[in-house]
């Protein structure tokens, strides 16, 4: 009964939107997905942001890679946002390393004791829940990840007053901050993830699906597993992209990129 009454409470605070602020609203939370959910983000300043996320969401989301995007936001997932308000956008993020949470030395010490009683027993993890109580393992399954901030999707109406018409926008930073109000974190996977690597600036006189070539797929880290959700999201770019641009040699860490590139450069000169 108050789940129904709070659905609709919710639905009386929707605003009244014209049919095109509808459509810009759904384009702009289309990229946040309630299944995504992984954390809060406890810490935002202009250029970091700090995220604590549960080893339940992280496991249910598929883990998060090194290097991978997360997004963080105001918007839930589904509901009618009016897209000119400051809250209706979206911070991309990418995940840099761990970040401490104030009681890490504590969890420390009780992960390390907690390993001493279960030491030699090959049968039982000290994660077990006959070894650590439920509280306690919920409690220190909270994590901290430092990301750094890349940018803001947002709606912008690049019609006229009398007949607008929304597009999605990313400019590669973030306008302001507010230390004392939370943001939802998602991780981005199939569709949303496409959407968010091949976005284009829809100013760009080059149509948004005009002569894209697909160069490869995305795969954050060389241990590529299934379940990560990213099976299969491709990366395109188009002849645009390069046009006036320096050479880009693209490659993992450590498999000769730099060899690659000093070749030519010896044979031009040996020339």
């Amino acid at each position: 009964m108050v789940d129904i009454v709070s659905k609709l409470a919710g639905k009386l605070n929707e605003p009244e939107l014209t049919e095109p602020l509808q459509v810009a609203s759904r384009a702009l939370t289309a990229l946040v997905e309630d299944s995504a959910y992984v954390g809060e983000v406890y810490s935002l300043g202009y250029d970091e942001a700090l995220a604590q996320i549960h080893d339940f969401h992280r496991q249910r989301v598929g883990g998060i890679p090194a290097l991978s995007f997360l997004i963080a936001t105001r918007v839930r997932p589904g509901d009618l946002v009016d897209v000119r308000q400051e809250d209706a956008s979206i911070v991309l993020l990418r995940v840099l390393d761990k970040s401490n949470l104030p009681n890490a030395e504590e969890a420390l010490r009780v992960r390390v004791e907690t390993a001493q009683r279960v030491s030699g027993e090959v049968d039982r993890h000290w994660d077990d829940r006959a070894v650590m109580d439920p509280t306690t393992h919920n409690m220190l399954s909270y994590a901290g990840v430092r990301c750094r901030v890349l940018g803001t999707y947002y709606m912008v109406n690049i019609g006229a007053d009398d007949a607008p018409e929304f597009r999605l926008f990313f400019g590669s930073d973030i306008s302001n901050y507010y230390p004392n109000r939370g943001l939802k974190v998602f991780k981005p996977r199939g569709s949303v993830l496409k959407a968010i690597i091949n976005f284009r600036d829809p100013r760009l006189t080059v149509a948004a699906h005009d002569g894209r070539v697909p160069v490869g797929q995305v795969r954050y880290a060389s241990s590529h597993r299934p379940f990560q959700g990213i099976d299969g999201v491709p990366v395109q770019i188009t002849p645009t992209d390069l046009l006036g641009q320096k050479t880009a040699l693209f490659g993992m860490t450590r498999t000769g990129k730099s060899n690659t590139t000093e070749l030519p450069s010896t044979i031009s000169r040996g020339v």
